[in-house]
């Protein structure tokens, strides 16, 4: 009998890696009326009515604050001064520069107001001097000031912005046990990177080539091969380098991890409430009481209603629907943000899409899957949201469905392509002429854009393939450009569209 039940788990465990579940989450855009919100959040909210924009900057000063910028540029063809000298107009140079600003989606705002609430309650010393009085946009703009230069590998190797670097030690931030350079004062916590890597980042860009992986900044030869600008958007996929850390906290299930006195299982007198409180407060934003405990979720993987919970290891549980949920917070913010920008431009957008998440990141072999998947339940509930957005195309997937959507479908009004399609290559089909190409490209929670680029690795990933292709180098970093900051945030919901800040906090706060 047990030859046989393990043959009946080992078919349940395939057919789930083929047929995603359906999931429906009260968090995401497709709440009837937004994201349900409590005092916390609201009070978060109207501190951000009276945020103005930054003023609009100039080339002259991006050119500056990119020739004092203390690390070292491994190549120059993307910056503005090299883009004025070929001929880009400066009128188009700051069209792109002043488009920039970080999004969340506001599904996160409940989160951030609780995390911040918990942390001034239960953080270390250190956390709750930090905290005591911080706001929504300072808090965003820390996530963007205040991450390494390059952080990358399973061993953390970090570079800070005065040049000193390392491998290891990023736990000890903003414990009690932490030693400079890691400090709080000058670097992101791995809760805090957490909370960053759910933030994207978007603006116009000029193209200088097609952003294939070996592009290395080499101007193109032939520019009619290559989109000359467009819209460019970084996104952070799900980490699980790191044991018990960012959302391997929330997405694996390990005997080591998943216990009592790691704040995980329904609440009881065991487990110390610095640690239960935030491990309730993600299980929420999941839509949970709390994060189940090893023995409970083996117990659920094993039952035959189990479309859930898939073995990776001997002892490691994949949670697919909480994976699902994570990528849908980034996907839905993508999908929203292409529909703004083309219809800014009166056009419609073509928008090329990598896997985020899914190159030295990817836990399952089979991982995309659930990746679609979450494209096509997004486009399902947004159709109507995203008038224009007209075609989608996966680039350089394994997989060629999106859910049950092939290369040539639709998926309602939205044209779906697989392809190996480099970036930024020319859209060359008249009905696709006059389209904006917004493209997207694999970020990190704790670098600047461009990550290994500033170590000089320019082809190791699509963070320095796009840094090498694209503005964002300059455009996207804090301490050049003064407008990707803090106060430019933008809040992504399908019943308004992409907002700013303040905004999106008087329509809330009546």
């Amino acid at each position: 009998i047990p030859q046989n039940q393990r043959r009946m788990d080992e078919a349940r465990q395939q057919a789930l890696l083929k047929e995603p579940p359906e999931i429906s989450w009260e968090n995401t855009l497709g709440a009837p009326d937004g994201v349900p919100f409590d005092e916390d959040t609201k009070e978060l909210l109207r501190k951000c009515i009276d945020v103005s924009t930054p003023t609009p900057t100039t080339l002259p000063q991006i050119i500056k604050r990119s020739e004092a910028f203390p690390i070292n540029f491994p190549i120059n063809t993307t910056r503005c001064s090299a883009l004025r000298d070929r001929g880009v107009s400066t009128n188009i140079l700051e069209m792109n520069a002043n488009s920039v600003y970080p999004l969340v989606h506001e599904a996160m705002l409940p989160l951030l107001a609780r995390w911040l609430k918990h942390k001034r309650i239960y953080g270390s010393a250190i956390e709750r001097a930090m905290y005591k009085d911080m706001g929504l946009v300072q808090f965003i703009h820390r996530l963007l000031e205040k991450r390494a230069v390059h952080f990358y590998g399973s061993d953390d190797r970090w570079k800070l912005i005065d040049g000193k670097t390392g491998v290891e030690g990023w736990e000890n931030v903003g414990t009690d046990h932490e030693k400079e350079p890691l400090v709080l004062t000058k670097c992101l916590s791995y809760d805090e990177i957490k909370l960053s890597a759910m933030m994207a980042m978007s603006s116009h860009t000029e193209f200088i080539n097609d952003g294939a992986r070996e592009n290395r900044g080499v101007v193109s030869t032939d520019p009619d091969s290559v989109q000359p600008r467009g819209v460019i958007i970084g996104v952070v996929g799900a980490r699980f380098k790191r044991p018990r850390a960012m959302e391997y906290q929330d997405i694996l299930i390990t005997p080591l991890q998943n216990t009592v006195e790691n704040g995980f299982g329904p609440p009881t007198s065991g487990s110390p409430e610095e640690l239960h409180g935030m491990r309730a407060l993600w299980a929420k934003f999941y839509g949970e009481d709390y994060h189940p405990l090893y023995d409970e979720a083996l117990k659920r993987l094993k039952s035959k209603e189990n479309k859930r919970y898939l073995t990776l290891t001997t002892q490691t549980i994949f949670d697919i629907e909480n994976y699902m949920k994570r990528t849908l917070l980034t996907v839905e913010i993508i999908l929203l943000e292409a529909n703004t920008r083309a219809e800014k431009q009166n056009t419609t957008a073509f928008l090329h899409v990598v896997g985020f998440g899914l190159g030295v990141w990817r836990v399952i072999q089979d991982q995309e899957v659930y990746f679609l998947k979450t494209f096509e339940i997004a486009l399902r509930k947004m159709n109507k949201k995203l008038r224009y957005v007209s075609d989608i195309m996966f680039a350089y997937f394994h997989q060629q469905k999106c859910g049950d959507a092939g290369n040539g479908d639709y998926l309602g009004d939205i044209k779906i392509h697989f392809a190996l399609r480099e970036p930024h290559s020319r859209l060359f089909r008249a009905s696709d002429t006059n389209k904006l190409l917004v493209v997207t490209y694999a970020w990190d929670g704790n670098a600047l854009p461009g990550n290994e680029f500033w170590g000089g690795c320019l082809s190791s990933s699509g963070d320095p393939a796009a840094a090498c292709s694209t503005q964002i180098a300059e455009l996207h970093t804090s301490r050049i450009n003064p407008r990707a900051c803090g106060a430019s945030l933008h809040i992504a919901s399908a019943q308004h569209g992409i907002l700013h800040v303040s905004d999106y906090s008087k329509l809330h706060i009546a």
